[in-house]
């Protein structure tokens, strides 16, 4: 399974930020109406994290 180091964009300005240094995705369930759960990684590390806007760009992959 790969999920490239894409980056995201920024809310506010549009802006692709950390692209080739940061790979931000979205899962398949939301933590609320106007918020959901989001992975990501950074120099070899995982993370799961809670809480941000759905307003953020981040990519999505379809993961079987």
């Amino acid at each position: 399974m790969k999920f490239p180091a894409v980056g995201y964009r920024y809310y506010s300005s549009g802006s692709l930020n950390l692209a080739g240094t940061r790979g931000d995705y979205w899962p398949s369930v939301a933590s609320s109406s106007g918020n959901a759960y989001y992975l990501y990684f950074v120099s070899g590390s995982l993370n799961v994290t809670n809480g941000y806007g759905k307003q953020r760009g981040f990519s999505v992959r379809c993961v079987r």
